[in-house]
Formats: C-alpha cells, structure tokens, sequence
C-alpha cells in the first residue's frame, strides 16, 4: 500500500504504478494491516516523504504473517531489491505477540542482507509524557518496540510517532501522529547507511574512534580485554586489502601517538602538545555549531563547563581534536570527562545530569560536518557518549547522545561478555555492534611458593603410605610453608584443596586481538574446559570418567578434600583424551578411552559436542568481516553474549551482540541455582551467627543476569518463598506463595539494588519482583516468620508519620527495589576513588546512598526515598553478590566495588556496625559461597600476583601495564569499602611488580604511565591505612616512583 497511489496485490503492478527507477536506491517498509493500519499512516506518510529521493517499497501484514509479506515484494526473481528495510511493528518478526521461529527470520533477513531498522512506534505512548519524561518510552513499550525487534537484528530504535490528543467537533479522541523531528533524523540516518553500498570503499571515510579514560597518558586506548592497538592495526590492515585508502603506519600505534602526543588531558601532556599534529576547530566555527543548538541544550553546556571554547583541551582558543589522519581514516580518541576536584564529589562518568563539556560536542560535530565521516566505528568496550545526558531509550533531539552521533551510521566493537552496557550503546548512541571474544583461557596452575607447598604435600603422601617417620617433619613444613603463603587449612587435606582449586582456577590468557587465529595450545584449553561441565542432554567429560570409575561425581565434588587425588587424576585423563581428539579423531580417543562401551557413546556425545563449539572458537575473523559487511551496509546477524566456557553457544563472535530476551528470566535452570545460592548464604551465615539473616542485600547487575539467565532473581524468590508458573501460552510468569510448612524456615526480606542497566534491559523483572514482595508482606503470617511483613509493618508507621497517605504508603512500604535516579546508571563513587578526591569512607558510603536511594515499584519509576532506603539499608545483615564469569574475578572489575563494596560501606555507616559480606561464584562445577575476603585472595593469588597471568598481559605492548595498574586501582577500591584486602596482598604487589628488578623494567618498558600508577596506588594504600608497610618497603617504593618519573621525563624530553 502507498498513500498516494492505493493498494496492490503484487509487486510488478506497484513498480509500474509508482514509477520504481531501479538507479535509485530503495527502502522496504513493513506496517501494520488491519485494526492498527490507521495508527501506522502517520509516520508511514513522515518517512515517505522524507524519502522522497528513492524508492520507498511500502508492505502491510498483520503482524504474525511478517516473513510471508516479506517474501513477496521485497525481492523480484529471487533477488532482494530493497536498501535497506523500515519495521514498524511491535514484537518478533515471525509470529506476533507469541513468536514463531527466529532461524526462519534470520535466513530471510541475511538473504535480503540490508540493515533493518525498527524505529520505536509509541502507539500506545502519548507524545506529551514522552517529551516530559526522563525514561522516554514505558517499560512495556521498550520490550515490545525495542528489545524484541533487537532480538531478531533489528538497530536504531528512534521513536517515530506517539499518541496525541485531538479534538473532533465536540468530543475528544486521540490518534497517532508522527514526530516529524523524529522521523527525519531516521529517514537521514537511512539515507547514509545506503550511501555506503553505492561508494567504492576508496572513497568512504572511516573515523575509528578509541578512548582515554580515565583521562590520562596510562589509559590510552583503553578497553575491556581488548590489545585495540593490535586490533586497530588488523583493522587498518583489512581495510586496505579491501581497497580503502589507508597505508597502515610502520611505526607501533602507541608510540605514533606519544609521539606526537596524542592524548586527551593528562599529567605529563597539555592540549597545545597535540595542536601541531591533530586536527582543531577555531571558537568561531564552533560558535557557529554551538549558536544552532537548542537554547536548553546550550544553556545546560554553559552553566556546566562555562562559556565555549571551555577549558578541556583548549589550546588558545582553538579546541583540540585528538587523532591522527591516515589516508580517508581518522584514528581519533574520543574525548574523556576532565579529573574532578575536590569540588565535584556528586559528579560521574556515567551521571547524565551534567552535559558532554564544549570539547566532547566538537569533537563528534568535527567527525559529521567537517571530516564529513561515512562511518563511525568505536572500539572496545567501552566509551562514555552513550552514557551523556538524555532520555534512557526512545531519544529527542535534545538529548545529547543522539546529536553527538547525529545522521553518522555506527558499528561498535563490544566485549561478548558485556551485554548489559552494550544495550546502551545500541539504544541510545544508534550502535550497530560488534561483539568481540574473550582473551583465549588457561588455567591458574601453581608458581613459586605454592608449587614447592605441592611437593611437600606429595612428599608426605608418599611418607605416609610408606610409613615413613619423616611424615611428621614434612608435615611440619607443610604448615610453616602453608603460614607463609596465607592459606588456610586445618590439616594437609585441607591446605592440598585450596591449592588444587587454585592450581585448576581458569584464568583469561592476557588480551584478545580482532580476528586473532588461537594457537593449538589455546583451542586445547578451551576444549577441556568447555567439557568441565555439565550441559543439556550432555554429561561433562569429568562425570563421566568419574562414572565410569564407580564414583558419584556428584558426591566427590561436594567433598573435595577427600577426593583431590582423584580428580586430578580425571583432569588428566580428560586432558590426555581432548588431546587425542584433537589430533586424531573423536572415534580413536573413545578407543584409547579404556572406559566400558555402556559408557562409550556418551563419551562420543560429549566429545562430538565440544568439536562442534571448537569449530566456531577456533578463528575469530567473523570480528574483521563483520566490520567489513557493516561498512558495505549489509546485515549483521543478531546473537547472544555471554561467557564463552560457560556458554560456547553464543559463538561465532563478530555478530549483532543483543542482550536475553527479558521474558524468559528466571530460566527454570536459574531458579534451581538461585534456590541453591540462598540456601548456601543462609548456611554460610549461619556458621557464625544461628540466627537467620532477616534481611539480605543484594546487587542485580544486567550482565549478570543475562549470563546466568536470573540467577539472582531465583535467589531473591527462594528467600522470600515464592515460586514462578509459567503458564502455556501467557506472556508473563505467575507468582506462587511456598508454604511455611513447605519453606522450613523463615521468610527473609531482602533490600534489592538494581543498576540502571538492570532498569532498562528487565523493566518486568523489576515490576515481578515488586509483586513478590507486595505478595509476601500481605501474607497473614507471624512476623517471626515473614520477615518481608514484619520490615514492611514498621515502614508503613514511619511512613504515616511523614504524613503520607494509606495507599501511598502501602506502596512504599512493600517496596524493596531501589536504584539510581531515572536516566543514571551506576553509583557516583568510581570517579572519587580513580581521581583519589574521597577523603573518609563515610564519604563513599553517603554518595553510594545519595545515588542509588530511589524507589522502583510497580507504579512509582526511580522517587528519591532516601529515609526509606536507610531503614531498609539498616536492617541488613548479609551484603551478597554472585560472580558468574570466566572472566573476571572480584579484583577485576570496578564495579564490584562500586556496588557491592559500596552497599556493604553504605550498611556498615547506618547499621553502626560491620555486614557480612558473601560472594556466591556459580563458574564452577559446584556453586560456592564464600567471605568476600577469600575471594579476592583468590583473585590475587591466581591473577594479578600470578607470573603465567603478569606475562600474559605484558606480552601486548601498552595495554598490559594498563591491565595491572587497573587491578590495583580496583584492589584500593576494594580495601575502602569491605576492609577485606589483607596486608599481605599489598606487600606481594609491591614486591612482584617495583620490587623485582625484572617484573619492573618490563612494566615500566610496556607503560611507564601505568606503572607509575601502580606506585601511585601503592603510596595512596598505605597513607590511607589500608597497607601497613615496614619503613623499608616505603623506602624502596619511594626510590622506585621516583625512578619511573625519571624514565618517564627521559622520553618526554627525546620526544
């Protein structure tokens, strides 16, 4: 159907009718039939019109028949004849509401391989509530006209109409109207994307853009896992042998741009050190970009940053574009938050209440109007555009994110593990992303001290089943030795199983590098440790070479101390058959597997399983040739992130990374695990208190649950005693009330704290749990045994008190959910401690609070209750988080800190007194609960102070000290807010990386920034009084900065 000239039965006719020039580009439109075709005439019209230059192929269907009307007028004689396609409906492509069957959608979709877009029709939103809210579409629309089209490829989820209200003689009605703003920002967008099939790669422009943050020389190209300059490097390399005009530099990236001192804001660099070899835009031609912005927009910028050009990275009054030129490719940093001052403790890195600074708007306005770029292509994960000031999905044109990418198409190269802060990207910067694959994987094994604390343990074995009388020397010796080393252990057995667990911990194998070919030594690895577990209808090698020793598996691995003989013994005839496998064939190690023939056809199964996954690991050029279909406008695949041991089937990598379809959290497997993590934590808190937790803290980040599928919501649900239904054919869950008498325990209450990630990706989850609490807290139970009702009776009394209203405060009462204020995703602590401003730890706590102290229910969407939140805050007993991936450990991620360390401070400040703090790590065959302090000695024991990990991370010039310095800064955040990093650790960094004559030239030779950082972190631990140093480390410490400085000055002055 076109508005202009009706209906058509088949294609051919509406070509003739519509004059179809085949030299024209030409954009698919699917629409609405039937009862919503009315509501679809708007912005059907708005992007006609818009389109007016191309073909523009408009097809209705009723929304479950989408492929079948696909099919027929989107391609004559077989062949696709479309540019690009326009989806103006709701939900999955095939099937409607229920869904149909996704691979179907995706062979149409790579056949037609044109970029989808799915623009967000508010049909039920009224246009009015949309300008004025901070969330911009509701939770139900951001399900059904953004995350579901994204779940099929669909990209750039810009809203496009909306309900208005209209008078029509005496009655009142409304209708749905386009946003002609809106619409025009999309049919541009559009525009550009088809530009790119119709240049010749020599003559599109490329800015491929990396970051600096936290601002500073150390931090230069920073990202997740991610070697960028050795990616950048392939990228540029590919680029060329496609015909793009670029001669990738001869010199390494990293030392072209120190260099020619190509940072943002730094120690050691200022903006006029870059003038002479980047790019910069004088105050007039600013001016003239800045002058055309919203009056809002401008006015936000100026009380912000003050008056233009600013003072970040202001030469003069000439502002600075970081980058280098390299033929028709810009290899830019994007520009970084300035380090706060003491004066700015409420400011963040992800806090959009302040605007991008005058730099960061030139910068993108550089790259659009005046390089004129066809493509950007950020790399790594991740930036902060995405994070400026706006609405969280559904954007205007006065929100900061969309006028900073503005009509530019984007690919994004995304860490796979990340699928949380990759919907930002996606939803509000219009990224078309790219995941990228974890660094390859090896385990911990056991160096240094610990490997001689094994053979003393193998010595005494030997003694004893040999009736040596030396058993009790050596065993002597095991404990000194064990002492020295920090390990606890009752007895040998127990000290043999933490070095065990250690010896086989996985640990990531330094950084990964686009398109990188994995050695035979990495695919081995990934291929046994893909088979540790136990998956669908698949038993794991382990069990079943335990099994076919006459052992439960499962037994042995809930008493490991008594079994660490024989499951070494299986680890290495599992090491010993993957290898077979890999250099013969599936059927020779079965053969060579001695195991009985019952046994053989599982064993054949498992192994033929991991073959299939090693397949798709093995290479990673789907990352480069996915870039390179990107740039050539084609269509990027969907696929699911996650942890690539603990989920090999999100592989290949290089696709179109979207976060878990929401409606399907908790999985029935989450459940059954969240059940066993509380069950754990009460156990584990039990063993030194008898009493139950009445209320337990808890942290839901988005990544998290989208790896383990809920994990934490199943754990939340188990304390309360509530079960979820899924009933045939219901969109969502029903909640079941466990019975006391089912339960065998009290019903405990928990304080939930979502990030903003959380918030966006699972607003259902977040009104689901709001329902189990209300349903849990009217339950008419004893208080002693519903602790949600006994905490929810005493808030209603405070509540009332504060003179509000029965009904209001019931609502309130109930609710437990609580997280940063609408449109801000974390906490504001992290910039305090990465610029070191925070002065008390009573200081983190209150900006933890003041951060995330806004309610979330069912009918109220982030209001600040910030007494609300300290009495809730105040009955916490236990602070617990699960760690759920292969690739980090606690010491490993600033969040961690921010959010559990900074709820455990937050607790500790309103309670009076120390929390216990609990880590559940589900990454192994066995979930197991732990003391947070036990966690980061693992972490630190198996990463950051182990030389397999060190040199691993040093092999890739640059990064590698970025790596370390960053581990350190996050063990200072740790020690700030749980007190639980040991002296010890302090003394063992300080000693591996500045002490050790060795460890230090090759720190300092890859990144004499960072590690002049890890001094620095080191001297801040010890004067705040985390690190109790000896007068002789502080000397030696002291002598090894100073040092680092020199060398550091010594390369500025050659510069």
């Amino acid at each position: 159907f076109h508005p202009k000239h009706g209906y058509f039965p088949e294609l051919e006719s509406f070509c003739k009718a519509s004059g179809f020039d085949e030299a024209l580009p030409t954009v698919g439109v699917l629409f609405y039939g039937n009862m919503h075709f009315d509501q679809c005439q708007s912005v059907l019209k708005g992007l006609l019109e818009n389109l007016f230059d191309c073909n523009t192929v408009p097809v209705f269907s009723d929304g479950i028949h989408n492929l079948q009307a696909m099919n027929k007028f989107f391609f004559r004689k077989d062949r696709p004849i479309i540019d690009a396609l326009v989806n103006l409906t709701w939900f999955r492509l095939n099937g409607g509401p229920l869904g149909g069957n996704p691979e179907k959608t995706r062979e149409l979709l790579s056949e037609l391989n044109v970029p989808v877009f799915a623009p967000a029709c508010m049909y039920s939103r009224k246009i009015e509530e949309w300008k004025a809210s901070e969330t911009g579409l509701s939770p139900m629309e951001s399900i059904m006209a953004v995350i579901w089209p994204e779940l099929d490829g669909c990209i750039e989820p810009i809203p496009c109409c909306g309900v208005q209200d209209i008078s029509v003689g005496e009655l009142q009605a409304s209708e749905v109207q386009a946003l002609p703003d809106r619409v025009e920002r999309i049919a541009l967008r559009i525009r550009r994307w088809m530009e790119l099939k119709n240049k010749s790669n020599a003559q599109k422009r490329i800015a491929i853009i990396i970051y600096n943050y936290p601002p500073g020389e150390a931090n230069l190209g920073v990202a997740s896992y991610l070697d960028v300059f050795a990616s950048v490097h392939k990228i540029l390399q590919a680029l060329r042998d496609n015909g793009y005009r670029v001669v990738p530099p001869e010199r390494e990236l990293h030392r072209l741009f120190q260099d020619c001192s190509v940072f943002n804001t730094g120690s050691w660099h200022r903006a006029e050190d870059a003038l002479q070899n980047c790019f910069s835009l004088n105050l007039r031609e600013y001016m003239s970009f800045f002058s055309s912005l919203p009056e809002s927009m401008q006015k936000e910028v100026i009380e912000s940053w003050g008056e233009a050009p600013g003072k970040v990275m202001v030469a003069g009054e000439r502002i600075v574009i970081p980058g280098l030129e390299m033929g028709n490719i810009f290899l830019g940093i994007q520009p970084a938050r300035p380090p706060l001052g003491e004066a700015d403790l409420t400011s963040a890195s992800h806090d959009k209440t302040k605007p991008p600074h005058h730099q960061y708007l030139a910068f993108y306005h550089w790259l659009q109007e005046i390089w004129k770029a066809d493509m950007v292509v950020h790399v790594g994960t991740h930036g902060l555009a995405e994070f400026t000031k706006g609405k969280e999905v559904g954007l205007s044109n006065e929100c900061f994110p969309d006028l900073l990418i503005g009509s530019m198409p984007h690919l994004y190269f995304y860490h796979v593990v990340n699928t949380s802060e990759v919907v930002i990207a996606k939803r509000r910067l219009y990224a078309t992303t790219l995941g990228y694959n974890s660094p390859p994987f090896t385990t911990s094994d056991l160096y240094e001290g610990y490997a001689e604390l094994e053979d003393l343990i193998d010595e005494y074995s030997q003694s004893r089943q040999h009736g040596d009388l030396k058993a009790d020397i050596v065993q002597e010796k095991i404990f000194k030795k064990a002492g020295e080393l920090k390990i606890e252990g009752r007895d040998v057995p127990g000290i043999h199983d933490e070095l065990y667990e250690m010896k086989r911990r996985i640990i990531p194998k330094g950084l990964h590098i686009l398109g990188e070919i994995y050695e035979r030594k990495d695919l081995q690895s990934f291929f046994e440790f893909i088979l540790r577990y136990d998956r669908e209808g698949i038993k794991s090698l382990n069990r079943i070479l335990a099994e076919s020793k006459g052992l439960d598996y499962d037994q042995v691995l809930h008493n490991r101390e008594s079994f660490v003989e024989v499951l070494k013994e299986i680890d290495r005839i599992a090491s010993h058959l993957c290898g077979l496998c890999l250099e013969k064939s599936v059927d020779f190690a079965v053969m060579e597997s001695g195991i009985s023939s019952k046994t053989r056809e599982e064993l054949r199964e498992t192994l033929s399983y991991g073959l299939d996954f090693l397949e798709k690991y093995s290479s990673n050029d789907a990352e480069i040739t996915g870039l390179l279909r990107g740039l050539e406008a084609g269509f990027i695949e969907q696929a699911a992130g996650g942890d690539v041991i603990r989920t090999p089937d999100i592989l290949p990598t290089g696709r179109n990374l979207t976060q878990f379809d929401p409606n399907r959290i908790p999985t029935q497997t989450a459940m059954q695990r969240g059940q066993e993590i509380a069950e754990n934590t009460i156990c584990v808190y039990q063993e030194k208190d008898a009493s139950y937790p009445e209320t337990v803290g808890l942290i839901l980040w988005g990544f998290e649950t989208t790896k383990t599928g809920g994990e934490s919501i199943g754990q939340i649900l188990s304390y309360l005693g509530v079960r979820i239904i899924r009933d045939a054919g219901s969109w969502a869950p029903r909640l079941e009330v466990i019975s006391l008498e089912e339960l065998r325990r009290p019903r405990v209450d928990c304080l939930v704290n979502i990030c903003g990630f959380f918030r966006d990706m699972f607003p259902n989850i977040v009104l689901l749990l709001d329902r189990a609490f209300n349903l849990v807290a009217e339950l008419d139970e004893d208080t002693e045994k519903n602790f949600v009702r006994k905490h929810s009776l005493k808030n209603k009394e405070d509540l009332k008190s504060a003179n509000l209203d029965e009904r209001t405060a019931l609502k309130m009462a109930n609710g437990r959910v609580f997280g940063p204020k609408a449109g801000e995703y974390g906490t504001r602590m992290l910039p305090l401690l990465e610029d070191s401003i925070w002065k008390t730890e009573e200081e983190l706590a209150e900006v933890f609070i003041q951060s995330m102290d806004h309610l979330y229910t069912e009918n109220l969407h982030a209001v600040k209750s910030d007494e609300l939140y300290r009495a809730n805050l105040s009955r916490v007993e236990l602070v617990s988080q699960v760690r759920d991936t292969h690739d980090r450990e606690i010491i490993d991620l600033d969040h961690y800190y921010e959010f559990f360390g900074g709820l455990s401070r937050a607790v500790q400040m309103e309670k009076g007194e120390p929390v216990r703090m609990l880590i559940s790590d589900t990454t192994e065959e066995v979930i197991h609960t732990e003391d947070v302090a036990r966690a980061i000695n693992r972490g630190a024991r198996t990463r950051l102070l182990n030389p397999r990990w060190a040199n691993a991370m040093l092999s890739h010039e640059f990064h590698g000290a970025q790596q370390i310095a960053d581990r350190v800064e996050n063990m200072l955040g740790l020690a700030a807010t749980t007190h639980s990093v040991e002296n010890w650790i302090w003394s063992a960094i300080a000693e591996r990386y500045l002490f050790d004559r060795e460890m230090n030239e090759k720190l300092t030779n890859n990144n004499s920034f960072a590690a002049a950082a890890v001094a620095e972190r080191l001297l801040e631990a010890e004067k705040r009084g985390h690190w109790q140093a000896t007068t002789e480390e502080m000397e030696k410490l002291r002598a090894v900065y100073l040092d680092v400085e020199g060398d550091i000055e010594e390369g500025l002055n050659r510069e």
